[in-house]
C-alpha cells in the first residue's frame, strides 16, 4: 500500500498544481496600457570616422510617460535632435559594426536626451530605434 501512495503522491501534486493554474487563467486578461509615442523621424550625420562623406541614417520613435508630453516634446524636439546628433556623432565604425548593440544605444540616448531637457520628470521611458544604416 505504500508503494501506491509513493507512486500517486507525484500525480496528486501536479493535478493540484493544474487545478491551481487553471484557476488563476480564469480570472479577467492583463489590462493593456495604451502606449504613447513620439517619432523623431529620420536623422542623418557624419559619425567619428577618417572619411567624413560617411554618414548613419537612423529613425527613433520615443515611448513617453503621457499624451501631454508629445506636446511637450515637440516643442523641444530641437533639443532632442541636437543630443541624438551628438551622441551618433561621437559613435565610430569600430563601435557600429562590431558591437552593434542596439539596445545599449538606445538607453543612452534616453538618458542624455532627458538629461539634456532638463526637465522635473523625465519625459521619455525609451527609445526605439527603427531604422540604422551606414552610408
Amino acid at each position: 500500500m505504500k508503494a501506491i501512495f509513493k507512486k500517486l503522491a507525484p500525480l496528486v501534486s501536479f493535478a493540484l498544481i493544474g487545478m491551481f493554474l487553471l484557476a488563476a487563467c480564469d480570472s479577467e486578461p492583463p489590462r493593456v496600457l495604451p502606449v504613447h509615442t513620439f517619432p523623431l523621424g529620420t536623422i542623418s550625420t557624419n559619425f567619428n570616422h577618417e572619411d567624413p562623406r560617411r554618414q548613419i541614417n537612423t529613425s527613433i520613435v520615443f515611448e513617453v510617460i503621457d499624451e501631454d508630453a508629445i506636446d511637450e516634446l515637440t516643442s523641444l524636439s530641437f533639443i532632442i535632435r541636437s543630443s541624438v546628433l551628438s551622441i551618433l556623432g561621437e559613435l565610430t565604425l569600430e563601435d557600429i559594426t562590431t558591437n552593434r548593440d542596439l539596445p545599449a544605444l538606445e538607453e543612452r540616448i534616453v538618458e542624455k536626451v532627458n538629461e539634456a531637457l532638463g526637465l522635473n520628470v523625465n519625459l521619455i521611458i525609451r527609445a526605439y530605434i527603427t531604422d540604422f544604416s551606414i552610408i
